[in-house]
């Protein structure tokens, strides 16, 4: 009964599909380090000009922030609604001692009811009413079924491609998604060691290997849920 409700829940894409990539953190907010030379949000940005460079041949794709500058929550969500796109995607990476080289998990918004840290808690339109303000954090809620059904699929993906032998599907209350009037999802890679430096290069590799597999699991996704939508008709 579950498959049957994700499959009625099905986004009807078809392919070339307009993808967002949500690079996470940013600016002052660097997310996790790999000792100090290699932060979270530097991380983010390299890997989703990375899938954004393979993706690009079959797709279309935009990235919520084109250089290491902070954006809103708001603005996250916000470009992927104006953009009508089909997925949102959000990187981040794992933190030791919760993450591994071999693990990965994937996030769908669950929950609407978010504390919100200090200095983001402005995360909607300046001047919007209270009714509007409440109207945009549930927006992703609407989408909760097809989200969860694009986890699970990106978790087998990824699990075929073989990089991760381990990888979490879970629902969380996810400030970034909570406005994406889409379906969306945080996918989680790599693991951040913040007493341990890391070269360049060899971050760069890790890099490369993520961005591959997270492209190729978006492709055969978005072939699923095509040929998903074209079943349903």
């Amino acid at each position: 009964m579950t498959t049957l409700i994700f499959l009625l829940s099905t986004p009807q894409l078809c392919t070339p599909a307009t993808i967002v990539l949500d690079p996470g953190h940013g600016g002052d907010d660097l997310g996790a380090n790999n000792g100090t030379n290699y932060s979270e949000s530097q991380f983010t940005f390299a890997l989703a000009q990375k899938t954004a460079q393979l993706l690009a041949p079959d797709h279309r794709v935009e990235m919520t922030r084109n250089s290491d500058i902070a954006v809103s929550i708001a603005d996250r969500a916000g470009r992927a609604n104006h953009l009508k796109a089909d997925l949102m995607i959000s990187l981040h990476a794992g933190v030791t001692p919760y993450c591994g080289e071999g693990k990965a998990a994937v996030y769908f918004h669950e929950d609407e009811r978010i504390v919100f840290p200090t200095g983001i808690s402005e995360y909607n339109q300046a001047g919007e009413s209270e009714a509007n303000q409440t109207a945009w954090v549930k927006l992703q809620a609407l989408h909760q079924h097809q989200s969860q059904y694009l986890a699970t699929l990106i978790k087998q993906a990824l699990l075929d491609e073989g990089v991760f032998d381990q990888i979490a599907v879970r629902g969380a209350p996810l400030a970034a998604l909570m406005g994406a009037d889409l379906p969306a999802v945080l996918i989680e890679v790599g693991c951040m060691h913040p007493s341990t430096a890391i070269s360049a290069s060899k971050m760069d590799q890790k890099i490369d290997k993520y961005a591959q597999s997270i492209a190729n699991a978006v492709n055969l996704v978005v072939t699923r849920l095509t040929h998903d939508a074209k079943d349903e008709k």
